[in-house]
């Protein structure tokens, strides 16, 4: 059986969750006999081909600069043809995407329809729900995921005052009139104008975003979710029960998986943190929540945070004004894949202070397989994979009062964190996830 598997980004240019899970489902799938080729866009206007851990990569090429309508997938991507031309070129059995954004969407899941091959997506983001991309409406609370002209309007900024008939007579304007009118008004002055052309500009992108949803739908033989809240989202949208998978993520097969020893009685509580400087990722939120201990607390929070980049820079410097006034909060240097194991075994808790629902996240798992409880936002992905007071504690995701008070209560009672290490169970692995993806490809492949 041969394979091509699609995705946003890859490595060695990027080595996040996605591209360790692909990585490790590869490997995983070569004891079932599958063949499987890796693409990936690249910025640029070549192709480029390179082997990565034994595996054939094929990057093809983005153009710069695309516009507001390719960014939203209406249309396809500059460089979209060359990609087409190689997938005709190297027809497999399966096609199975893991993004879902304009330079790996819904064009190249349909060209691969098109062209005959059995067709997988696995939804990895909430992208494919949510525009604003997090799952939190107004960016304050948990949203159920159903896509609504009005609802998901607001969300994204039209005032209150805008009245729901108008957002919903919008919203049948096409996409591109939309865009245009926008772009046009949010050059102004006015600040009312810019408004304007927002609500202009909404409510056709919501609509686009519900169509791009059906068609997701209507595509894909199968659509995999790793977690129960995608899986319910996703069925509150209409897709198919018999379309969805639920396949939860597990640790990789050479991911080295040790029990922690008992760890000592005294000294501080050694907390880790293992993820990007993004606010989502809520790093400022668990470093918050350590400075604002009382100074007899014995805590040390080491911040292995990562992607320092546009989205996260801002966050960074207000993480490293509260550390360079704190010396419990230290700044460490990102790990290398090699080096998880061993950090996450010598910290007494992981925090994952996530704000926004995670379909995973991996690093939870990797935890778990060390036997290292996780202090978790209560959202998401990670109240799926952590109990509250048996192998983990879960904590309301923005109540930076509650993260201080949870902290102190693991800190001064070592005998309860002693029975979140006992009470860790056997961990998932992607040699699982291997044999259940392998069945379900065959299962597609043997309908007519």
């Amino acid at each position: 059986m041969k394979l091509i598997h699609t995705t946003t980004w890859y490595f060695p240019d990027r080595s996040g969750g996605v591209e360790v899970y692909i990585d490790s489902l590869l490997h995983g799938l070569q004891a079932h006999g599958v063949e499987s080729i890796v693409a990936a866009p690249r910025q640029g206007t070549e192709e480029d081909f390179y082997e990565y851990n034994g595996t054939l990569v094929y990057r093809y090429p983005v153009f710069p600069n695309p516009n507001k309508i390719q960014q939203h997938k209406q249309l396809p991507h500059g460089g979209f043809e060359t990609f087409a031309n190689w997938l005709k070129n190297h027809k497999a059995d399966v096609y199975h995407q893991h993004s879902w954004r304009f330079d790996c969407g819904l064009h190249h899941l349909a060209v691969a329809r098109k062209l005959g091959m059995a067709t997988v997506v696995t939804v990895h983001m909430p992208e494919p729900l949510c525009l604003r991309g997090t799952m939190m409406r107004y960016a304050q609370e948990p949203c159920n995921g159903l896509i609504d002209a009005t609802l998901c309007s607001r969300c994204l900024g039209i005032p209150e005052r805008v009245p729901s008939w108008a957002i919903k007579t919008l919203s049948q304007v096409p996409l591109p009139v939309g865009v245009a009118a926008e772009t046009k008004l949010r050059g102004s002055k006015s600040v009312k104008l810019r408004l304007l052309g927002r609500t202009f500009g909404i409510p056709p992108l919501v609509t686009e975003h519900q169509h791009q949803l059906r068609q997701l739908a209507k595509l894909a033989d199968r659509i995999v979710v790793p977690s129960n809240w995608q899986y319910d989202a996703f069925r509150l949208n209409g897709v198919p029960e018999e379309k969805l998978i639920l396949c939860r993520q597990g640790v990789a097969n050479n991911f080295t998986q040790q029990i922690t020893p008992t760890k000592a009685e005294n000294g501080a509580l050694k907390i880790g943190f293992l993820g990007r400087w993004q606010e989502t990722k809520g790093v400022q939120i668990i470093a918050e929540a350590v400075h604002l201990l009382p100074a007899d607390v014995p805590v040390e929070l080491i911040l292995h945070a990562t992607h320092a980049d546009k989205y996260g820079e801002a966050n960074r410097e207000k993480v490293l004004a509260l550390a360079a006034c704190d010396s419990r909060i230290r700044i460490a240097e990102p790990l290398s894949r090699q080096a998880i194991s061993e950090a996450l075994a010598n910290f007494d808790l992981l925090a994952v202070p996530s704000q926004w629902l995670e379909t995973g996240p991996l690093v939870v798992l990797e935890a778990q397989a060390v036997g290292t409880p996780v202090l978790g936002a209560n959202l998401g992905g990670i109240a799926e994979l952590v109990r509250h007071g048996v192998d983990g504690w879960l904590v309301p995701a923005k109540d930076i009062k509650a993260w201080t008070e949870a902290i102190a209560t693991l800190a001064k009672d070592r005998n309860l964190l002693a029975r979140l290490r006992q009470g860790i169970g056997l961990v998932r692995t992607m040699s699982v996830v291997a044999s259940e993806m392998a069945m379900l490809y065959k299962e597609i492949l043997a309908t007519p």
